[in-house]
């Protein structure tokens, strides 16, 4: 009874308001190189408050709250039209600690080949997550982790958004004691037909996390274990506008897919896995109502969303080959100003096998501004 009371609130509240987006587009901070200017020096302040409580039930997850602030100040210039540089530093606070959990220094510069094709160095455009499903990519890691760093290719055409990258998150040296750790990622959105009613889009994503190294040792005299991981997913999306309060009705299907490719060094329960995902969705100007079904086998997505593996992060020893799960989901978000926005975003989870019901909230702010310093 309780479930189906949230989901009546959930369809008013989509009805009632207007809006259409997820977190991962909300929380998009990267800078337009169409929004950069030649010759312009700015001191460019990003920033994203956040409030997310996880009330998880069941042997999967535990809750937890996380609460605080990311913040990126940056110097910022573009000594030509298609080069674009930035230099800051990137912080991440949580209310109630007295240290930052997160301070490491920004550097990213991104050039644009044509219009279509651009490549960025040093930490890379994260905007959109990539075009990751969370079920891949957790998008709670924009304010867990440091930022990625690496080499990014991106390609923007009518029919086809592609980008690829190798993000390295631990460098080593000669006789360093721990592996070398990097992922790569490929993710692609093909637009197969559209017309004034229908879009038909066909997605692609492709995962590879990579733990060895060639030059490190380990304390005890053995090589530590390489491990190389692999997810993947591919489905349709079908779009129909509705010309109405409700703009868009979407109804997806996806098959996703994991696998150990070094399954002689695997250290976790399954060597190979796979899930399929439906969902059915409805925007409105400013909120996003959706409804998905989860069945999954052997799943494991070593940086996805927890709640959808196969193996419990509260007790790794712990597992569930087969997994089924229902969901509904509500954002909202709202223009505050041009550079600021704020957004809301409550979801609920039943897992159709145990009966566990779960559920999340989260409120954010975001706010990203350039001062010019000076034109030259």
């Amino acid at each position: 009874m309780t479930n189906k009371i949230l989901l009546w609130v959930l369809l008013c509240l989509a009805i009632s308001t207007v809006g259409a987006q997820e977190f991962q587009s909300f929380a998009s901070m990267y800078k337009n190189l169409d929004d950069t200017k030649k010759g312009e020096l700015n001191f460019r302040f990003e920033s994203l408050g956040f409030f997310q409580n996880n009330e998880f039930l069941g042997k999967f997850v535990d809750g937890y709250t996380l609460t605080g602030a990311m913040v990126r100040p940056k110097l910022s210039y573009s000594p030509v039209d298609g080069l674009y540089v930035e230099a800051g530093a990137h912080l991440i606070k949580y209310n109630g600690k007295d240290r930052l959990v997160n301070a490491v220094p920004w550097f990213s510069a991104r050039y644009r080949f044509n219009e279509r094709f651009s490549v960025v160095t040093g930490n890379l455009d994260q905007n959109n997550q990539h075009g990751l499903f969370e079920q891949l990519w957790e998008p709670e890691r924009m304010y867990t982790d440091k930022p990625e760093a690496g080499l990014q290719f991106m390609y923007s055409g009518a029919n086809l958004k592609a980008q690829t990258w190798i993000s390295w998150e631990q460098f080593i040296e000669k006789n360093d004691p721990y592996q070398e750790h990097f992922t790569y990622g490929l993710t692609a959105d093909g637009k197969l037909f559209e017309n004034s009613v229908l879009t038909v889009k066909f997605p692609v994503n492709l995962l590879f996390y990579h733990k060895g190294g060639e030059i490190n040792i380990n304390p005890n005299g053995e090589r530590p274990r390489v491990q190389t991981h692999t997810n993947a997913l591919a489905g349709w999306e079908i779009e129909m506008n509705t010309g109405t309060t409700v703009k868009t009705v979407n109804l997806n299907a996806y098959w996703l897919g994991y696998k150990a490719i070094t399954s002689d060094s695997n250290t976790l329960p399954f060597e190979k896995g796979h899930a399929y995902l439906l969902e059915a969705s409805a925007h409105t100007k400013n909120s996003k109502i959706s409804l998905s079904y989860w069945n999954a086998f052997q799943f494991i997505a070593p940086k996805g969303r927890l709640l959808y593996q196969s193996v419990s992060d509260s007790d790794p020893t712990y597992t569930q080959p087969d997994r089924s799960m229902i969901s509904a989901k509500y954002f909202w978000q709202k223009n505050i100003a041009k550079d600021a926005r704020v957004a809301f975003q409550v979801e609920a989870f039943r897992d159709t096998s145990t009966g566990d019901f779960s559920y999340g909230y989260g409120f954010f702010l975001l706010m990203n501004s350039d001062f010019l310093l000076k034109a030259f």
